[in-house]
């Protein structure tokens, strides 16, 4: 199958508020966008999904394992974990968002309680295909404490105040992300962030009144921005979302876990794909670009970070990408990741259609998927 690529036509630079435009846009809308569901998934696609929970590195028998269709929505599918903290769910291809949750007394429509023990896998989010299904994948569970009772928020002020926690100690350094969308799948910077936390884990965040989804990140290597790294801190406040009243702030204590894999988009030579996209990536003058990555995005803003990128191109400006699940996917290119574009960055999107997608089917390898790029200024 081939589709039609890019023109090679030059075209003024992008700035960089035009580039943010759809992203502010989208700001304005809790409407959820996620990759299609394949079409051609049967209930015999079935594929088995491993998933190993532990608590301080012990096993965590009786553990509630759950692939989610999106952020905080409807459960696709559920297991439990043997007696050695392994469960085995059978799951149809697609995305999903994985959570895990133990409780001692196995009640699990009430709300969280101190004692509790929670994760949201930092690896999220999970694709499962027709070929068995990801690797084994690991998440290691944090109990949840009761909040502190104060943390120094200015009297009469509105946000969440609280602490971030991690084997059961403070987390000093970590910042606190809030969001009011949950689309982009945690991968942009959130509507609001606080300063790093301090030798006892608190922090306080000035909020309007809203709910908020709450992140927390740890990265080894102090920065805010750009993929979470193995062994960086992640967190996932289990009773999300917050609700912020006027006038108070609402407590909090988030749990953060250890990231056992590198979460960032990545791509290599063995990655075992449903589909893969090839072309081109031509820079304003029409020519081969060296030095940028074709990228896939599961959202139409196409400015945080990718799912997956294509190696480096070379001289040739190919690139071959692949795809995790069949769907509709967004496609664009360039020259670096873990954000939005910066000025002197090379930054195009796929321009065979209106909404820069491209729709695969299992099996597919798509040619002629060119792509231009511009300097950002």
């Amino acid at each position: 199958m081939i589709l039609p690529g890019g023109t090679g036509l030059s075209r003024p630079r992008p700035s960089l508020f035009l580039l943010l435009l759809p992203l502010l846009a989208a700001a304005c809308s809790h409407a959820p966008v996620a990759v299609s569901p394949p079409a051609n998934a049967r209930p015999g696609d079935a594929a088995k999904v491993s998933v190993r929970v532990a608590f301080r590195e012990s096993p965590v028998p009786g553990a509630r394992v759950r692939l989610l269709r999106s952020i905080g929505g409807e459960e696709a599918a559920s297991g439990v974990a043997d007696r050695e903290g392994v469960a085995r769910i059978d799951a149809a291809p697609g995305r999903y968002f994985l959570e895990t949750a133990w409780r001692a007394d196995g009640e699990y429509s009430r709300p969280v309680a101190a004692g509790d023990r929670y994760a949201w896998f930092g690896g999220n989010p999970v694709f499962v295909d027709k070929a068995g299904g990801p690797r084994e994948l690991f998440v290691g569970l944090e109990e949840f404490e009761d909040p502190p009772a104060t943390v120094g928020e200015a009297p009469g002020g509105t946000g969440v105040a609280g602490r971030v926690v991690s084997g059961g100690a403070p987390v000093e350094q970590a910042v606190v992300f809030a969001y009011h969308r949950t689309e982009t799948a945690f991968r942009d910077l959130g509507f609001a962030a606080s300063a790093p936390t301090g030798p006892d884990g608190s922090f306080v965040l000035d909020l309007p009144p809203g709910n908020y989804h709450l992140v927390v990140r740890k990265r080894a290597s102090g920065g805010v921005a750009g993929p979470m790294r193995k062994g960086d801190l992640f967190g996932y406040y289990p009773a999300n979302p917050v609700a912020v009243r006027a006038g108070t702030f609402a407590r909090v204590s988030i749990p953060a876990t250890p990231l056992k894999l590198r979460n960032a988009p990545s791509y290599s030579a063995g990655y075992r794909a449903a589909a893969y996209i090839e072309g081109r990536i031509l820079g304003p003058d029409g020519a081969p670009k060296a030095g940028v990555y074709a990228a896939l995005y599961d959202n139409p803003d196409l400015l945080n970070r990718p799912v997956l990128l294509s190696d480096v191109t070379g001289p040739d400006g190919r690139y071959r990408l692949p795809v995790p699940v069949p769907g509709t996917w967004f496609l664009g290119a360039r020259s670096g990741y873990g954000g939005s574009p910066a000025p002197g960055d090379f930054y195009g999107r796929y321009e065979g259609n209106a909404e820069h997608s491209v729709t695969v089917r299992e099996g597919d390898r798509l040619s002629g998927v060119d792509i231009s790029v511009d300097e950002v200024w």
